[in-house]
């Protein structure tokens, strides 16, 4: 055993030198956290790690400040006054709040709607003369931040709607609203501007990139997210991010909202050095912000997951660094050198786990990380294949082949009212309808379910024998609190990995029966989901007396169960 210490002592002792030899990327000036939610211990928590991160940049948001009109609340403003100071005295340089603009319509005086139609009238001066004087009296409730965030997409009275003979087309308008905030923000108070956005769909994109280039103010900064859309796994990156003239931040999500929210086993560095390696090379790229948490007290500092958020400023100190390598310094800092042979396959394991439980053949199978079959969204809007030439995916975890996410994934397993062209499916699938991919029934068949079990059993095996290394390395762990978030953690990984496989069982199998025509293989289905169900019963025992506190922020976690005993009721309905 002392040889084995001593052997990791030595390596930890040449990663240290190697960081220090290695060439800093320099280039990368912004370094940021996004703080989401209001839980005081986490909040205090971040504001005292971010010093040794390099952080220079924080983002208040979501929980605290989603808008800027709430900072006219007197709880809020001391939220952001007081968060302010603290990080101006960590060193933190710069602190933005979020805001989305414009709000919804009953914020606006209704002397500047048209009485015709009940949009604002964009030609109006003294709507923005108003406009502006309520921006002021919101800045100055909390005089101390940097800057603004603003998401000038996907706000409550869209601009684009609103009525405008000066303004014809939606990039105008949307880059005059940008303008004009801009005008308090960066020209009278003398505090930085970034602009957020994002899509919904391709059509989008000409609309987002025109307003960006009629932007006049040439201080306004960019963030755009790590991916098209939403934060998924699965995604490929944002290739328009390089037809921006502006500077630009990329906008991390390393708690990942829609697998597992960091409560399970959520450890996927290697996607987001990836992301990353290939953003940096861009000149228009400056930086990053990371999102630490999801609403709740799921502060992934010092957690398992943290190791997605240490990987991206380990490629700041070391541009060559490897997955491998971010892996072993942070199990040593987080655990001890002398757990790193153990910890390493299940933090390696962690990665396809997540994408065989929280993902269903590449297409993820969550509501927000909430387990959920039946969301609309899981086969439309959250597809990966919606953003690629080639909507093709590898999937491994024992299915091991490559498969077409609309005529194989989608085609199969999406119940047929999600393959319409019908409401939102008009819009965000319009190339799919053209190219014709998708059949107009119900093809979910024995073929599929085969798949489908066989990903799922995978994460099973790959769950148990993770928890079981993490056990081996508990006697080389001295701090026995981390010892024991990391097993709560993984061991609520393998619940998920049990309870999705049962449910997706049932889920599937129960579509097969409703549209089968082959006798021959109903006794087949039927006894795949008469055990599914004698699984679940199993399972249920295990999260119902489960007494252990996890975190919880959008994301509960036990009320998966929830879900998958719906769909027994389903059957017996």
């Amino acid at each position: 055993m002392f040889q084995n210490y001593k052997s990791y002592l030595l390596l930890i002792l040449f990663a240290a030198v190697e960081v220090a030899c290695s060439r800093v990327d320099e280039k990368v000036a912004v370094q940021g956290w996004n703080i989401l939610s209001e839980d005081k211990a986490d909040m205090e928590r971040l504001l005292e790690k971010a010093p040794e991160y390099g952080v220079n940049h924080l983002q208040i948001s979501h929980q605290i400040v989603h808008d800027l009109r709430q900072v006219k609340k007197e709880k809020e403003q001391k939220m952001v006054n007081d968060i302010t100071l603290r990080a101006h005295e960590k060193g933190i340089d710069e602190v933005y709040v979020w805001d989305h603009a414009l709000y919804k319509l009953n914020y606006y005086p209704s002397k500047f709607r048209r009485k015709k139609d009940g949009k604002i009238d964009l030609d109006n001066p003294a709507f923005w003369e108003w406009f502006k004087a309520d921006y002021r009296s919101m800045i100055d409730r909390v005089p101390d931040i940097d800057g603004i965030v603003l998401t000038f997409i996907e706000t409550g009275a869209r601009i684009e709607e609103q009525y405008s003979k000066k303004w014809k087309t939606k990039e105008e308008k949307l880059a005059a609203l940008v303008d004009i905030v801009a005008d308090v923000v960066i020209n009278e108070y003398k505090k930085k501007l970034i602009v957020r956005t994002f899509i919904y769909e391709r059509e989008e994109l000409k609309t987002v990139l025109g307003s960006l280039k009629r932007i006049k103010n040439e201080k306004v900064s960019v963030m755009c997210k790590e991916v098209p859309h939403d934060f998924f796994i699965t995604h490929p990156t944002s290739w328009w991010i390089k037809d921006i003239k502006q500077d630009v931040i990329i906008e991390f999500d390393c708690t990942h909202e829609f697998s597992g929210q960091s409560v399970v086993a959520t450890i996927v560095p290697e996607v987001h050095m990836k992301r990353w390696k290939k953003y940096r090379e861009l000149p228009n790229v400056k930086g990053f912000c990371i999102r630490t948490s999801r609403y709740g007290n799921t502060l992934i500092l010092d957690r398992p997951s943290g190791v997605n958020l240490f990987a991206l400023h380990q490629l700041v100190m070391e541009k060559s660094v490897s997955t491998d390598q971010v892996v072993k310094r942070f199990i040593s800092e987080q655990y001890g050198v002398e757990a790193v042979p153990f910890l390493k396959k299940p933090f390696q394991r962690a990665s396809d786990i997540i994408q065989s439980v929280y993902y269903t053949l590449g297409i993820n199978s969550t509501y927000h990380s909430r387990l959920d079959f039946h969301y609309r969204s899981v086969y439309t809007r959250h597809v990966s294949g919606r953003w690629m030439d080639r909507p093709n995916v590898y999937v491994g975890h024992d299915v091991n082949r490559d498969l077409h996410y609309w005529t194989d994934i989608v085609n199969h397993l999406a119940p047929i009212e999600h393959k319409q062209l019908s409401g939102a499916n008009k819009q965000e699938l319009k190339e799919v309808f053209e190219h014709g991919w998708l059949d107009n029934k119900d093809l979910m068949n024995v073929k599929y379910l085969n798949y489908i079990i066989k990903e799922k059993k995978y994460a099973v095996k790959q769950s148990v024998l993770a928890l079981k290394e993490i056990e081996q390395a508990k006697p080389y762990i001295e701090n026995i609190d981390r010892y024991e978030d990391l097993y709560q953690t993984f061991y609520r990984t393998m619940l998920s990995a049990k309870l999705f496989k049962c449910a997706a069982e049932i889920y599937y199998s129960n579509r097969i029966l409703s549209n089968m025509d082959k006798a021959e293989e109903h006794d087949v289905v039927r006894g795949i989901l008469n055990k599914a169900l004698v699984d679940l019963e199993k399972i249920s025992g295990q999260y119902e007396t489960y007494s252990v506190e996890y975190p919880v922020g959008q994301y509960d976690w036990k009320k998966d169960l929830d879900v998958a005993k719906k769909y027994v009721r389903q059957i017996a309905e």
